[in-house]
């Protein structure tokens, strides 16, 4: 190869990278390893300080993606309630991971957010259970957290609706992405579902298809705790 042509690719890398994070910093699933963690955090805080919270999860997500071991971050707003975020994340390793827990930016957030807090955040790390590619999201898109709570004689016919929901989900009409990631700390019988479609029709038509049907008639009967799906917008 020529000097020319690999300083091409170096060019072209490096755009691509910044209209990466331009974007809003989501990286494709396959830059994260079997070695990932994840990274999900709900919170809330006080109505009056919707916007005040929105500016001070912008500025942890830009300090995130300066972290080693970064891969991606989104930040999320509920659908009817903007008060509540999601931040998704994930890293490289636990020891990425660990090291963005004990650092100045996570620090920071979590001493800005006390008073304005709505209620404790819950932070929890993942590793996977099933990840795919994610399509590019636009601003019309929809975004659905789930976290699963099972007794653990559930587990195993849990981990197998899981898996078989998400491979139906990606095959769908409108689908950008169907992430199952499973709990690295005891109880191991928690699990969040992540998911984003094009549009809230897309959406829908997943709550009515047959496979999500038979996902939610599988897992009822085995769950801890409510079946609660929170729907979200992205925050850019």
């Amino acid at each position: 190869m020529c000097k020319v042509d690999y300083l091409q690719r170096l060019i072209r890398g490096a755009l691509g990278a910044a209209l990466l994070l331009a974007a809003g910093g989501s990286a494709r699933a396959e830059d994260a390893g079997p070695d990932a963690i994840y990274g999900v955090t709900s919170l809330d805080v006080a109505a009056s300080a919707s916007a005040q919270g929105v500016a001070l999860l912008k500025q942890y997500r830009d300090g995130v993606r300066k972290q080693a071991g970064f891969v991606a971050i989104e930040l999320l707003q509920e659908v009817g309630a903007p008060n509540r975020f999601l931040l998704f994340e994930t890293w490289k390793d636990q020891a990425a991971y660990d090291a963005n827990e004990r650092s100045a930016q996570t620090a920071q957030l979590r001493d800005t957010l006390k008073p304005i807090a709505g209620a404790p955040p819950d932070r929890r790390d993942y590793h996977v259970v099933s990840v795919a590619a994610a399509r590019p999201a636009a601003a019309n898109a929809i975004f659905m957290q789930l976290h699963l709570d099972v007794f653990p004689p559930g587990l195993v016919p849990t981990l197998a609706a899981v898996k078989a929901v998400a491979e139906a989900a990606r095959k769908g009409d409108g689908n950008l992405r169907y992430d199952v990631v499973q709990s690295v700390k005891p109880p191991l019988s928690h699990m969040t579902l992540f998911a984003a479609w094009q549009d809230r029709k897309a959406f829908d038509a997943y709550e009515a298809s047959s496979y999500g049907r038979k996902f939610r008639d599988t897992v009822g009967p085995l769950l801890g705790s409510p079946y609660d799906d929170r729907l979200y917008v992205s925050v850019n």
